[in-house]
């Protein structure tokens, strides 16, 4: 039976989350780079505040403390009895820079709302509402014609997102050895908005070109893993998760108007309009990971030896744009891309990972998961015949919430990354994400799903 405890928590999670939704659909854009105007827009850079730390690896980190949703291998390493909620926000500061201007500009966004639990001894269940992709940016040029000049201004907007649910399951177990998959399935919607506006400089007046792409689809992803524990103190986990080479249903909507007022969308008047349906062929991706832990025994304290843990983590990741294009009813949508790789390593260090124990002795400081990492990825698309660059460093807290022995923790991670190609003549981006995750799990007196016995 649930208590008052557990009630309070679950509408300050609801509180909390209705206040990030509202930010980040009210006040804030869900993205602000110039990238984003190729094909879907950006899919990457909304870091969650557990995997944000150790590089953004994400497919290798699990366990009974932690929803995993990019890897759906893992949901039944959920804890018995202890669903988790999980929730966090992520925030993104970035300075454009090139040879003339100079630009900074702010992103907030839900990162993702999530259930999972484990059932039934070997399986793993978990749904929720996580982005798909967005897009967002604002730049100009300017043409000079025979007597006057023209002011051309690009602007993107909009996102789309995806509601899934995912299951998992232990298929084999031996001894020491353990394989596990499962898949997510979703259902994605959102619009995505590419805008070009034309007028004579000097003028409010103008045209407005509109591209609309309205997705309404299924899509779904495969995840694996094997796991291998040496010892008690010492284990492998070798993960994959694979995004196959499926179609998504779309509608392109191509509106054209004209505004004696250009910015005020108020004031538009609609000239022509039409829309074709078809579909996206989405390029197929596929990551590869491991993990190696080891744990041993940490410093000594109050006549008690505490338990320590430090893990290994690094991921590989190869889309192949190249081969497999993004496709709009056989119009290729960006056009040009080369086949993109991304590296990641981090760690994590755990002082005290039986602080359960010991409640009354632990600092916060032993108990705290201390993350650190490092990537790379080379962006799919060519400017100038230079390949561009992402790469950064990261850093990452996960605090547990040390009320009535449950598996609730906040997690912050952060992120500083350079992206472009270097060259102090073209478009370079410098960043910092700051990312927040809030995991929430009964106590352990609470336990869901178990039977109770009366005496």
């Amino acid at each position: 039976m649930q208590n008052n405890f557990l009630s309070k928590w679950v509408f300050s999670l609801s509180l909390f989350t209705l206040i990030l939704v509202q930010e980040s659909v009210y006040s804030q854009s869900t993205s602000t780079s110039p990238f984003s105007s190729y094909g879907l827009g950006q899919r990457d850079g909304l870091d969650d505040g557990v995997y944000s730390g150790i590089g953004t690896t994400t497919i290798t980190y699990f366990d009974s403390t932690n929803l995993n949703f990019f890897n759906p291998a893992s949901y039944h390493t959920i804890g018995k009895g202890q669903p988790i909620f999980s929730t966090g926000v992520s925030s993104r500061l970035s300075w454009y820079s090139d040879s003339i201007n100079k630009n900074f500009s702010k992103a907030i966004v839900l990162n993702h709302f999530a259930m999972g639990f484990s059932f039934a001894k070997h399986f793993g269940f978990a749904f929720g509402l996580k982005p798909f992709s967005r897009r967002g940016y604002q730049f100009s040029t300017k043409s000079l014609l025979v007597t006057d000049s023209m002011n051309y201004t690009y602007l993107g907007s909009g996102s789309t997102s995806e509601v899934f649910v995912g299951l998992s399951s232990n298929v084999l177990k031996y001894k020491s050895s353990q394989l596990s998959i499962g898949g997510n399935v979703g259902y994605v919607f959102g619009s995505l908005i590419n805008e070009r506006r034309s007028n004579i400089v000097g003028s409010n007046a103008g045209g407005i070109e509109q591209k609309t792409l309205k997705l309404t689809a299924l899509h779904y992803e495969l995840g694996m893993y094997y796991k291998h524990e040496i010892n008690k103190n010492n284990s492998l986990i070798f993960s994959a998760v694979m995004e196959p080479n499926q179609n998504m249903k779309a509608v392109q909507t191509n509106d054209l108007y004209y505004s004696s007022l250009i910015n005020n969308s108020d004031a538009y008047t609609k000239l022509d309009s039409s829309s074709i349906s078809g579909s996206i062929s989405i390029t197929p991706t596929s990551t590869f990971g491991f993990s190696y832990r080891y744990g041993f025994d940490g410093f000594k304290k109050s006549e008690m030896v505490k338990k320590s843990e430090i893990s290994f983590h690094a991921s590989y990741n190869i889309t192949n744009w190249k081969d497999n294009p993004t496709k709009f009813s056989g119009t290729n949508l960006n056009s040009g891309y080369i086949n993109t790789n991304k590296l990641t390593l981090g760690v994590q260090y755990i002082p005290n990972k039986m602080f359960f124990d010991q409640t009354n002795k632990s600092t916060i400081f032993e108990i705290i998961r201390y993350r650190i990492g490092y990537y790379q990825y080379n962006l799919p698309m060519i400017i100038n015949s230079k390949t561009l660059l992402d790469k950064g460093v990261t850093l990452g807290f996960g605090i547990p919430l040390k009320v009535q022995k449950s598996l609730s923790s906040i997690n912050l991670g952060l992120t500083y990354g350079k992206r472009g190609d270097g060259s102090s003549s073209n478009l370079n981006e410098k960043y910092l994400g700051v990312n927040i995750s809030v995991i929430f799990a009964p106590a352990s007196f609470e336990r869901w799903f178990v039977k109770r016995k009366l005496d």
